[in-house]
């Protein structure tokens, strides 16, 4: 057995010795009602919406066992853990906790005032490293352009993190290039770096008016967006127009809304359609957003990172 087993076996603390035990129990719907009768009335508000994500997560297979004990006082009172007994009932499923018992009631006021951590974080202790804005930009372009919300939304619960993880690891290189980890702009605008660089690199392979090539072309999308100019003297003309009008767009947003940020859906999809358009070098007067999604599907593009070109010999 390891050492440090071993260890916190010798210091284990008997009921007696500390007047608490845990335990990992399985609750199923009839021992999840018991546990809510008991549950103390100064609980917080019942969460509906909460419950049915979790209720759906419990059906589909997608829970586990976590470090969140489900916690009964020394009088018998629940004092957490509510939301979750409720899904169990709505799954009709059972599922495994680990139970405290013994602790005061007191202590009931202590629970859940912790910041549950974010999905950047489960994401990288999970062993892929990846920054809060990379986080933001990625479940933006993986956003569908027919849904209501934005994609920190869309994709923005736990039940997520797998799939946002392997969608980062297949544009990683691209993110770290840009210099994406960095919080400078807004995460729209780098979504739409990140969309002309797939496009430009596995499906548009008509001559166009600019000549650039795909990272060429991003980084001077990004560039004209944030600071109207090109750190790299790339020059601006014609068909670079699309990127300026975005930057423009925001800036008078800004101004007219007294500094609101750009971060609704109708202001993606104008930054998804400046994008496209600036891809092409098209010239614009006015940018009016696409009505259906002008890109490929970003969640069906392959990999962008060297290794995929040089396995697949392109």
């Amino acid at each position: 057995m390891n050492n440090i087993l071993q260890d916190l076996y010798d210091c284990e603390l008997s009921f007696s010795d500390c007047g608490h035990k845990a335990f990992i129990v399985e609750v199923g719907p009839e021992l999840a009602q018991k546990l809510l009768a008991l549950n103390f009335n100064q609980n917080r508000k019942l969460s509906q919406e909460y419950v049915e994500r979790m209720s759906s997560d419990m059906k589909n297979g997608n829970w586990s066992l976590s470090n969140d004990a489900i916690v009964v006082s020394d009088c018998l009172q629940v004092g957490n853990a509510q939301h979750r007994l409720n899904a169990v009932i709505r799954s009709k499923t059972a599922q495994k906790f680990i139970v405290l018992f013994g602790s005061p009631k007191a202590a009931f006021q202590k629970f859940d005032t912790g910041k549950k951590r974010t999905m950047e974080q489960r994401i990288t202790i999970s062993g892929i490293e990846i920054s809060q804005k990379e986080c933001c930009i990625i479940r933006h372009t993986m956003n569908n352009y027919e849904n209501p919300g934005v994609g920190t939304m869309q994709y923005g619960y736990q039940r997520h993190d797998n799939l946002v993880a392997e969608t980062y690891k297949k544009h990683k290189h691209f993110l770290r290039v840009i210099g994406a980890n960095r919080p400078a702009g807004s995460a729209f605008i780098y979504a739409g770096a990140l969309k002309i660089y797939a496009e430009m690199m596995h499906y548009n392979n008509n001559l166009l008016p600019h000549s650039h090539d795909p990272l060429t072309r991003a980084k001077l999308f990004i560039d004209l967006c944030l600071n109207g100019y090109s750190t790299e003297d790339i020059p601006s003309g014609p068909t670079e127009v699309a990127a300026l009008k975005l930057r423009n767009t925001i800036a008078r947003k800004k101004e007219d809304l007294k500094g609101q940020y750009w971060t609704q859906k109708y202001d993606w999809r104008v930054t998804m359609t400046a994008a496209y358009k600036f891809m092409l070098g098209e010239k614009v007067v006015n940018l009016v957003p696409y009505k259906t999604d002008p890109f490929h599907n970003f969640m069906q593009m392959p990999s962008t990172n060297p290794e995929y070109f040089e396995l697949h010999d392109i």
